[in-house]
């Protein structure tokens, strides 16, 4: 049963991986979304392995963080103007009206995903730390630059 929840949750995270990839250079807003569903399946890995409800498994939590830093890479190539609106955005108007402050907190997230996966969890405990690291940059972000529906 353990090895069927790990496969499943890397087969999740490696599809949206791929989701994200294929729609590179697309609408800019279905590619945005893609990535922040990407970032969200990871995120439910990584919270699930961190609280004990899947079993920890190394690979899992490194490919969810990579996922992560992928799309952090890439984010803000996707809010061109006139993306503001339009494929149920809910994306803030403020990204646009403070787009240094919206790369910087895009940057953030690189910088912190890239120093979990420097970091290479090995334990559900030592993903607390980069749990709190990382999610506080997802709620941080979603909280200035993301309407809320």
């Amino acid at each position: 049963m353990k090895k069927l929840v790990v496969a499943s949750i890397l087969t999740a995270t490696l599809t949206a991986g791929a989701a994200i990839a294929a729609s590179h250079g697309a609408d800019p807003i279905a590619t945005r979304k893609n990535g922040m569903q990407g970032v969200g399946l990871a995120m439910g890995t990584l919270a699930a392995m961190a609280k004990g409800e899947a079993p920890f498994n190394e690979k899992s939590a490194l490919s969810a963080l990579k996922l992560m830093n992928y799309v952090a890479a890439t984010f803000e190539q996707h809010f061109p103007e006139g993306s503001n609106s339009g494929g149920d955005t809910t994306a803030a108007p403020k990204i646009w009206e403070d787009m240094a402050g919206f790369k910087a907190a895009v940057a953030k997230l690189q910088t912190d995903t890239a120093a979990a996966i420097e970091a290479a969890p090995a334990s559900a405990e030592a993903l607390g730390p980069i749990m709190g690291s990382v999610g506080g940059n997802c709620k941080s972000c979603h909280e200035s630059f993301r309407v809320k529906k």
